[in-house]
C-alpha cells in the first residue's frame, strides 16, 4: 500500500510539492521487481564511506548509546522479512548510515550541510543542536558543518519528537500499547507491530531503486508506504528531487511526511483518514518548523508569488473575509481525492486544524482516536466514507458546532487571529 509525492513545476514554472494522502496499491501489496545491481558509486558516496559505520558520537559505547535513546546500528530487520543488509546489496555497499531508536529504524545517505544563513533557521539549529549535546557530548556547542552522523542523529531526534507530540496529543504512552501479536491494533508501536521506518535518500535513484525493489513501485521522490507484511509504514524522501530545499525545510518536509505515517498507522492502516483533517494535522506541525517552503501542490490555475507561497495565515485571512473565497465546511468535509487538492485547500485545511487545535488541542486527540476507532477489516472504500462522515459529527459532538456554525465561528477566528499582511 502506498502514498506517494513529486516535486512538480507547474507551466509558470512555480516550483511546488506534493507528498499525496490516498494509498494507490492495492491491499495485497505490490509484486515485488526483479533484483537490481548495486548502485554504482561516486563523489556524493565518497563522504559516506569516508565518516564510515562506526558512529563518532557515540563510539559504539552502550552506555552512551542508551543514554541518547539508541537502540542499535545496522544491520537490523527492516520491514517485511528484509533487512538493511539486503536495502545494501541494491544500493551498494556502506552507502547507507543506519540507526534504530525506540520508534524508529532510520537510514540515511544525507550529505553534509553549512549553517544556514537566515537567523531564525540558524536559531532553530543551534537549539536543536544544544538538546542532542545533552545526550551526546562529543557534539560540538557550534560545529562549522553539518556532518553526515551529526545530521543523522538530528533526524532521529525529530522523529522521535514527532512520536511524543503525538503520543501527548492522544493522551497516551507507550504502556497503552503492549505487544500483543503480529498484526495491526496489536502491537507496540502506537498499535503497529513493529517500528515506523524513515529512509533518507540524497539522490532519486536510490529512493528509485528502494521502491522499485522493495515495495514494487516506480517513484523517485518522496514516497509513504505501507510494507504489507509487517505492516510497517516507511516515509522515503529524496533531496536531490526536492529543488530548492535546504535543510530546514527537509526537515519540515520529514515532519509532515512523520505525522502523516504516525497518524495513518495509530491502531492499524484500514482506510484514509479525512483529507481535510490529516492534512491539516501533518501541516500543523510542519509549519512549527521554520521553512519558507510549504509542503503543497500549487496548481498551474492558482495565482500565488512564488515569495509568498508560505504566507499562510496571510493568504487564508484574505480569503475567509469573503463568501465565496473559501471552502465551507460542508464541501472539504467530503474530499477524497488528494490529487485535487490544491494550495488553498492545503492552506484552509491546516487553517481548520489550527483552529481546533488552539480552541481545545485535547479533542482533537479523542477525534483522531475516534476517526482510526472504526471496526478493521471491512471496506476501505466505505469504512473511509465513513470517517469522513464521522469527522463532522464529532466536530459538532466536541466543540458544539455544525458545518455553518464552523465556518461562521472559523472565519471569525481567522479574522482576529491572523494578520492582514
Amino acid at each position: 500500500m502506498s502514498v506517494g509525492g513529486s516535486r512538480q513545476r507547474g507551466r509558470s514554472g512555480r516550483a511546488a510539492l506534493r507528498l499525496a494522502a490516498a494509498w494507490f496499491a492495492a491491499l495485497l501489496g505490490a509484486a515485488a521487481a526483479p533484483p537490481l545491481a548495486a548502485q554504482a558509486g561516486d563523489k556524493d558516496d565518497d563522504e559516506i564511506r569516508s565518516v564510515g559505520p562506526v558512529d563518532p558520537y557515540t563510539g559504539g559505547d552502550v552506555a552512551v548509546m542508551q543514554r541518547a535513546g539508541i537502540v542499535a546500528y545496522g544491520p537490523f530487520p527492516w520491514a517485511d522479512g528484509f533487512g538493511t543488509a539486503d536495502i545494501d546489496k541494491v544500493l551498494g555497499e556502506n552507502r547507507v548510515l543506519w540507526l534504530e531508536t525506540k520508534h524508529f529504524r532510520i537510514g540515511s545517505t544525507f550529505k553534509s550541510f553549512a549553517w544556514p544563513e537566515q537567523g531564525d533557521k540558524r536559531k532553530a539549529l543551534q537549539e536543536e543542536i544544544q538538546q542532542l549535546r545533552k545526550l551526546l557530548t562529543k557534539v560540538a556547542a557550534k560545529p562549522k558543518r553539518i556532518d553526515p552522523w551529526l545530521r543523522l542523529h538530528l533526524y532521529a531526534q525529530r522523529i522521535e519528537r514527532c512520536y511524543a507530540d503525538l503520543q501527548r496529543l492522544l493522551g497516551v504512552t507507550d504502556a497503552d500499547f503492549p505487544a500483543r501479536g503480529t498484526g495491526p491494533r496489536e502491537g507496540a508501536f502506537l498499535g503497529q507491530p513493529d517500528k515506523f521506518l524513515l529512509l533518507l535518500c540524497q539522490k532519486k535513484s536510490d529512493m528509485a531503486r528502494y521502491m522499485d525493489r522493495f515495495c514494487g513501485l516506480q517513484a523517485e521522490v518522496s514516497m509513504r508506504y505501507c510494507h504489507v507484511k509487517t505492516h510497517q509504514m516507511v516515509a522515503c524522501v529524496a533531496a536531490e528531487g526536492l529543488e530548492g530545499f535546504d535543510d530546514t525545510a527537509l526537515h519540515g518536509h520529514v515532519v509532515y511526511a512523520t505525522i502523516h505515517n504516525l497518524c495513518n498507522g495509530y491502531n492499524g492502516f484500514h482506510y484514509s483518514l479525512p483529507l481535510w483533517f490529516e492534512e491539516g494535522l501533518a501541516h500543523w506541525y510542519s509549519r512549527k518548523v521554520p521553512s519558507d517552503v510549504p509542503n503543497v501542490t500549487i496548481r498551474d490555475d492558482e495565482a500565488v508569488a512564488e515569495d509568498k507561497q508560505n504566507d499562510w495565515p496571510v493568504k487564508v485571512r484574505r480569503r475567509a473575509q469573503h463568501e465565496g473565497g473559501f471552502f465551507p465546511f460542508v464541501e472539504m468535509a467530503q474530499w477524497d481525492d488528494f490529487q485535487k487538492l490544491g494550495y488553498h485547500a492545503h492552506a484552509q485545511s491546516w487553517s481548520r486544524v489550527d483552529f481546533l487545535m488552539r480552541r481545545d488541542p485535547a479533542k482533537v486527540g479523542v477525534m483522531l482516536q475516534r476517526l482510526k476507532a472504526l471496526p478493521a477489516g471491512g471496506d476501505g472504500k466505505a469504512q473511509a466514507a465513513q470517517a469522513r462522515d464521522l469527522a463532522v459529527q464529532l466536530v459538532q459532538e466536541l466543540y458544539g458546532l455544525d458545518a455553518t456554525a464552523f465556518d461562521a465561528e472559523w472565519r471569525t477566528f481567522v479574522n482576529k487571529t491572523y494578520p492582514k499582511s
